[in-house]
């Protein structure tokens, strides 16, 4: 079973955000189908210069998670993805890029 990628709400794919107040949002899936969601992971990747990961496990019922400024640095692009876990462990993603500034 596959479940549908959630609708990342904010950061909006590229976004310049102030990082002290970033805020992850997305939109549920629906369990359509048999399809039961578990839960969420969120990961924000920096991938220039040295890769730095945040990697974020959420239940079911989380549609949003604080990036930490301390994670965040100026001017530098950074990717989040969310992903929609079914039961079974299958899960789908949706990602944005967005800079911090």
């Amino acid at each position: 079973d596959i479940p549908h990628g959630p609708e990342i709400l904010a950061p909006r794919d590229g976004a310049v955000v102030d990082r002290r107040g970033v805020v992850a949002r997305w939109a549920g899936v629906a369990e359509i189908g048999g399809i039961e969601i578990s839960g969420y992971r969120a990961i924000v990747t920096r991938e220039e210069g040295s890769l730095r990961i945040l990697s974020v496990d959420l239940p079911a019922s989380a549609r949003k998670v604080t990036i930490p400024r301390e994670f965040l640095e100026p001017g530098t692009e950074y990717k989040l993805e969310v992903q929609s876990i079914e039961r079974s462990g299958n899960q789908t993603l949706t990602e944005v890029t967005f800079r911090a500034r």
